[in-house]
């Protein structure tokens, strides 16, 4: 192998180690099955890797790649649009105890911003889960960071007034 490719490879093989659970975390966080998000992250992980190996440098690769699984992600809901399940069919499928947990947060935090616009629902998803700040997040979805922090503290404040009310019935 030549030094070149070697170290491409190293390259790669960093990024993997580096970002791999923070990527699928915001693929599943998406899409909400394992294996869909485990596709996904491993299919933007190959295009990294054709592209590195034909020698095209990445600008700001972690951008890139939380852009291309963000891309993927609304593909695959295209994609699947007949065939999406619902919320509450979720507790139907089968769940490894390996992921229990994580599927567990899933369907929590999906029903609590499922009274949200979709906008700010997944505003609080790139800042909450993925630690994003506004100025990435503006970038990803290509609008003014204004706007993010103003959708951002609607849906804060819509959860919390949400929250108040379910602590009161209860109560």
């Amino acid at each position: 192998m030549s030094t070149d490719s070697e170290q491409h490879m190293k390259r790669f093989e960093s990024l993997i180690a580096e970002r791999q659970d923070w990527l699928f975390r915001f693929a599943y966080m998406r899409v909400g099955r394992r294996e869909d998000a485990e596709d996904i992250v491993q299919e933007v992980f190959m295009s990294i890797f054709c592209k590195m190996k034909k020698d095209k440098d990445i600008k700001d690769i972690d951008r890139y790649m939380i852009r291309s699984v963000s891309n993927a992600c609304t593909d695959y809901h295209r994609r699947r649009k007949q065939n999406h399940i619902q919320i509450d069919d979720m507790r139907d499928i089968p769940v490894t105890e390996t992921d229990r947990q994580i599927h567990d947060e899933f369907t929590r935090i999906n029903r609590l911003l499922d009274s949200l616009p979709p906008e700010q629902a997944e505003t609080v998803r790139l800042k909450c889960y993925d630690n994003l700040t506004f100025r990435q997040i503006a970038e990803l979805t290509e609008v003014p960071e204004a706007t993010v922090k103003s959708r951002y503290r609607y849906a804060i404040t819509h959860i919390q007034q949400r929250l108040r009310k379910e602590h009161n019935n209860e109560g």
